[in-house]
């Protein structure tokens, strides 16, 4: 994962917007007001939780309710942070420290609630507890009172099923494009970022996602370079996927029926020789039982079964004419020897 791309991406609204209402708060997102959504500033963020964080925390109102804030916390792993719970943690205590210090605590006499939510993309399932509670030591009941608890919410990107994918979402399309490790599967969810960021007519959004692309995506080598209209570099960057993967599926299917071919004639005319074979050693034995008795025919049958050379059993022929006794032609044929010496 790309931390400043993503962080990038998820510093505009409607990326937040999207991974509340299709992940992080799905079911109960229609709570937010989210013409309120906005970052906080810089200056709000105390020195630590900016140095730590960014300006990646955000805060939006309840629909029907006081101004109180929804405050997110996001997180950017590409590897599994066994401690992220107290990390998350230390955040949250940074963020409500500022508040209190703001005034916040004394004018609404309680402090906002907090949604933690970190975003992982890396190869191995994430195995960190998300509840710190999973992190302190068991002991006494008389003090589990005592103990912190926070959980926060993992969107584990890798291990997403498509089927969970929430439609016209733009965080779907981006976990979509990190899920897909084929660059001819890039061409469909490609397309449909194409068709919702066209329909979100973000400018500074789009040009993002073209970064983005540029930096995590093994078509950074596809991508039209130069100061362009991001959708158009886009767009132009899908027609030439779609091209390859018509080229690639032309080939594979001409590679494929080629072969098919070749292994069809290879196939034929081995079964066809091995049918003809099969037919001139039946024809051989039907001469000795003509010839001498069944007997013969099947001891020939039996000496001739491994015989594949054409050669040898045109000879076998000549044996079966020029041989007195049915001991004599299968003398001769287990040797291969014409004289019979």
């Amino acid at each position: 994962m790309h931390d400043p791309a993503y962080k990038q991406l998820f510093s505009r609204p409607r990326m937040v917007r999207d991974l509340l209402h299709g992940f992080a708060a799905r079911g109960w997102s229609d709570a937010l007001d989210f013409d309120t959504l906005a970052p906080l500033p810089a200056s709000f963020v105390s020195r630590d939780l900016q140095q730590r964080h960014g300006d990646l925390v955000w805060r939006v109102r309840f629909r029907g309710d006081r101004w109180l804030y929804l405050v997110l916390l996001l997180e950017f792993q590409a590897t599994v942070d066994q401690a992220m719970a107290v990390r998350m943690l230390t955040y949250t205590a940074l963020l409500y420290q500022r508040l209190a210090a703001d005034g916040v605590l004394r004018a609404h006499g309680a402090l906002p609630p907090v949604l933690p939510v970190v975003i992982y993309n890396g190869r191995r399932p994430w195995t960190a507890p998300v509840d710190v509670t999973d992190l302190v030591a068991a002991g006494s009941e008389l003090l589990a009172p005592y103990q912190p608890s926070q959980r926060y919410y993992l969107l584990d990107a890798a291990r997403v099923l498509h089927a969970n994918l929430p439609a016209g979402n733009l965080v779907s399309a981006l976990v979509s494009l990190e899920k897909t490790r084929d660059t001819a599967r890039l061409v469909g969810p490609l397309k449909v970022l194409i068709d919702l960021l066209r329909a979100v007519e973000d400018d500074e959004l789009t040009q993002v996602f073209v970064t983005w692309l540029h930096q995590g995506l093994r078509v950074a080598d596809q991508l039209p370079a130069g100061e362009r209209d991001p959708l158009a570099q886009l767009q132009e960057t899908h027609t030439m996927l779609e091209e390859n993967m018509r080229e690639w599926t032309r080939e594979w299917l001409e590679q494929g029926r080629a072969e098919g071919i070749e292994q069809g004639i290879e196939r034929g005319i081995e079964q066809g020789i091995e049918q003809g074979r099969q037919e001139e050693r039946a024809l051989l034995c039907r001469q000795a039982a003509r010839k001498f008795d069944a007997a013969a025919a099947a001891g020939l049958a039996a000496a001739l079964a491994g015989v594949a050379d054409p050669d040898r059993l045109g000879r076998v022929g000549d044996w079966i004419i020029e041989c007195a006794t049915a001991e004599d032609l299968l003398d001769r044929v287990r040797d291969g020897d014409p004289s019979g010496g």
